[in-house]
């Protein structure tokens, strides 16, 4: 298996500061993209310690850290697939208990896009509105399906793009990171090919350009990564980059034929039972213990206060013998004037 990666992030035109981050692992063949939310930088916080958490599970590759009867995971998950879901889900409380730490961060939260390759199958796990992509000979397929207002309504209506244009609402989202305990995440694992192009980004891209602009982008761009990265952000910039606009981009270059294997689409992982929202905070006391605080008196704090000798304060007995010598021949002085 050989995957060629290339990200980029783009602060748009519109915003004064990115809240978006994304990560690009090749050791261990993740990619993933998440779109902050929060306002005062409180967004930025949220997707950083999101990407933080899910690259430090997945560098340990502790396959058993989310296994047994008290996890709520299909039989045909992957292993790999089990724990990039458990790896969203830390993520999602350690959101939790940071926000809680501050009241800047107070309703912050992240979505999250990712992707974990291995033996020819793609693990892709979302929460929210950041989609995921699969380019194949000459077409574009959504893998995800945005967890957002507009996307529900169009799916049970049957609406197309077209007619939900002019409804309103299009920008909530039903589902975030941080902004619940009990986190629902979706994942497919589908197999992959030679030749296969897989594309992750923010709504800042694909909210302002188009399914067949970017397939149109990728296929002029062919094996230059690095180029349909720069393409990509520059058209969302042109169409107003009124968000943040990331994406990440991995082609698939040689990949050998695996065995039959049942591909999962788009099943939701429930984790909102004690036992499993238990485990998490296990995990997070484990792999991230608070930061030691240093200790420091009360403001006003009197307890050990003394007043210092005239050694401490440097006057030697001496000097004080010379002021006293002064003193009295002044009284006397005055004494007998």
């Amino acid at each position: 298996m050989q995957i060629l990666y290339a990200g980029g992030t783009d602060v748009g035109k519109v915003r004064d500061h990115n809240e978006d981050s994304y990560a690009i692992l090749t050791e261990q063949n993740l990619v993933m993209v998440c779109d902050g939310m929060g306002g005062h930088a409180a967004g930025e916080v949220a997707s950083q310690l999101a990407v933080e958490t899910i690259t430090t599970i997945i560098k340990e590759h502790d396959l058993g850290l989310f296994t047994g009867e008290n996890h709520p995971y299909p039989e045909e998950l992957t292993p790999e697939g089990k724990l990039l879901v458990g790896a969203i889900a830390v993520a999602n409380q350690r959101i939790i208990d940071r926000a809680k730490q501050s009241s800047s961060h107070t309703g912050m939260g992240t979505t999250i896009v990712a992707c974990h390759f291995r033996d020819g199958v793609a693990s892709i796990c979302h929460v929210g509105d950041s989609r995921a992509y699969l380019i194949r000979n000459g077409s574009i397929k959504r893998v995800t399906i945005d967890h957002s207002w507009i996307s529900e309504v169009m799916e049970k209506h049957h609406l197309t793009e077209e007619e939900s244009e002019n409804l309103v609402n299009r920008n909530v989202i039903t589902r975030a990171l941080g902004t619940r305990t009990a986190v629902r995440t979706d994942i497919s694992q589908i197999r992959f090919a030679k030749g296969d192009t897989f594309l992750l980004c923010s709504d800042g891209l694909c909210g302002l350009v188009s399914d067949t602009d970017i397939l149109k982008a990728a296929t002029s761009c062919e094996e230059d990564l690095s180029r349909l990265v720069q393409e990509l952000t520059a058209k969302a910039n042109e169409a107003g980059g009124n968000d943040n606009i990331t994406l990440v981009v991995a082609k698939v270059v040689d990949q050998e034929e695996i065995s039959d294997f049942d591909e999962v689409r788009r099943v939701t992982i429930d984790w909102n039972e004690d036992n499993q929202i238990a485990r998490i905070a296990e995990v997070i006391a484990a792999k991230f213990p608070p930061e030691p605080e240093i200790p420091s008196a009360p403001a006003g704090d009197t307890t050990n206060f003394s007043v210092p000798t005239p050694r401490e304060r440097g006057i030697s007995p001496v000097l004080w013998i010379i002021i006293s010598i002064v003193v009295l021949a002044a009284i006397a002085f005055i004494i007998f004037k």
